[in-house]
């Protein structure tokens, strides 16, 4: 019995250690077929996408093949890049897009495998696959790569080209210059785009840019091509704004705006330097300014005296362009208190100058001429008494005004630094009134009347011929009446 005990003992124990071992062996054919579970997801992970996916080319009896190249876009910024990839008997292979340059894969298939948002596959037709790339940066410049998960890896690259438009940049490019005249000066503007842009200058106000070549011959032109406008012994009349204008055919165009401003000290040119002004009238002299900067302009009487705007006295500035100016001063109610010397004065930071003047009243001086005409009285032997008319007086008021000449005329022209001299002289003659009309020569210019025999004479014309004859007829008749009483005394 105790045997027996033992040997069933035995048995249940190697019973246990069978059933142990046993699990024991599955625990670890559990743990190594985890393992290469772990190791195979491993391998999938770091082995390109196209390698795991799909049939085997074993499964198969024709592999895909590419239709044709893919083609090269070119776009501008911000708009949308499409690539299209053609493949032939693609079956259940997988077509994948991938950027060349650093093998970042983009989309597998139909889904989007990076994280842009701007990327996009289409597949429109069953051979077609279409990447598209909006909107499109810079950094999107550059070959994409469509490939197809075959045994032999197949694959095509398109490349893509984004046109940038133009843009100045800050650095390279000039700012606002200021320059003393007869200087030299030269404006830069640098841009970037791709394609290089082109570089424009143009005036702002549209006038001609002027330009001096190597001998120093002046010419103009509307524009200028090339980054550097440069002006030799510039001018106050190149003054102004210029406009840097960049284009690359890629819109939109840029431009910045230059401005170069020419400093030089003032020049006056007068109208009329001297001016005769009648008594009680009013006048105005004027001065025409260039200056720059701004000059500070007034009015000097005798040289000394600063003329201030009043009642008697007006003053008006008016600028004209940015270095032109023109000053004029009113008088009114002429004196003779008002004659003398007037002077404009100008002055900025670099220079002054001055424009003389010269007023001289001329007096108006109203001439009464009386003219007397005397009728007498005649009496006839008919005893006929004509009354004369009443003795008339008339009177003549004439006023004579001289004519005024400016002694010396000069001609403005703000474009031009040389003006035109008319000159004029002011007679003598004017000055000692012997323009004034004497009486006898006013006394001529009266209509005289009529005296009564002539007024008479006038009347009785009418019937001369019949008085006439009349007394032919009546000296015929008398004389055959005296005929005949001589007949009869004897």
């Amino acid at each position: 019995m105790g045997r027996e005990r033992d040997a069933i003992r035995v048995t249940g124990s190697n019973m246990i250690l069978t059933i142990y071992a046993a699990l024991l062996l599955w625990r670890i054919d559990c743990v190594v077929e985890s393992t290469k579970v772990v190791k195979s997801n491993m391998w999938h992970q770091t082995t390109s996408p196209l390698i795991r996916v799909g049939p085997t080319a074993s499964l198969r009896d024709s592999e895909p093949d590419f239709i044709g190249p893919i083609e090269n876009v070119t776009v501008a910024l911000g708009r949308e890049a499409v690539l299209t990839c053609s493949v032939s008997d693609l079956g259940d292979y997988k077509v994948a897009w991938i950027r060349a340059d650093d093998q970042t894969i983009l989309t597998l298939h139909t889904r989007l495998v990076t994280h842009s948002s701007r990327y996009a596959v289409t597949n429109d037709s069953p051979r077609s696959w279409q990447l598209h790339i909006r909107p499109l940066k810079v950094e999107d410049r550059g070959c994409y790569m469509c490939q197809i998960n075959t045994s032999t890896m197949k694959k095509q690259i398109g490349c893509v080209d984004v046109l940038v438009p133009p843009n100045i940049v800050d650095e390279g490019t000039s700012g606002d210059l200021v320059a003393r005249e007869g200087q030299d000066v030269s404006l830069s503007c640098r841009a970037d785009g791709r394609p290089l842009p082109r570089i424009l200058w143009r005036r702002e106000d549209g006038t001609n840019i002027q330009l001096r070549n190597e001998v120093g011959e002046l010419r103009k032109v509307d524009m200028f091509m090339g980054p550097n406008l440069n002006l030799t012994k510039v001018e106050r009349r190149q003054m102004g704004a210029y406009l840097c204008i960049a284009s690359n055919d890629v819109p939109p165009s840029v431009s910045k705006r230059i401005m170069l401003n020419v400093n030089f000290p003032p020049s006056i040119v007068v109208a009329t330097k001297v001016i005769g002004v009648p008594t009680g009238s009013h006048t105005r002299l004027e001065c025409y300014i260039e200056s720059f900067p701004q000059s500070i302009n007034y009015w000097l009487k005798g040289g000394e005296e600063m003329i201030l705007a009043g009642d008697k006295f007006d003053i008006v500035e008016e600028r004209t362009t940015a270095y032109q100016t023109r000053i004029a001063l009113t008088i009114s109610d002429f004196e003779t208190e008002d004659s003398g010397t007037y002077t404009c004065v100008s002055t900025n930071t670099i220079g002054k100058a001055e424009g003389t003047i010269r007023l001289y009243e001329i007096k108006i001086t109203t001439t009464t001429t009386t003219t007397t005409t005397t009728t007498t009285t005649t009496t006839t032997t008919t005893t006929t008494t004509t009354t004369p008319p009443p003795t008339t007086t008339e009177y003549f008021e004439s006023r004579y005004v001289v004519p005024l000449q400016p002694a010396e005329q000069k001609f403005y022209t703000p474009d031009v630094t040389t003006y035109d001299t008319m000159q004029n002289v002011i007679e003598q003659s004017v000055l000692d009134n012997n323009w004034l009309p004497t009486a006898e020569s006013a006394a001529t210019r009266v209509k005289q009347p009529l005296s009564l025999p002539i007024f008479l004479s006038i009347l009785m014309l009418p019937y001369l011929k019949y008085t006439i004859l009349t007394s032919f007829l009546l000296a015929t008749v008398l004389r055959k009446y005296l005929n005949l009483i001589i007949q009869g005394t004897r």
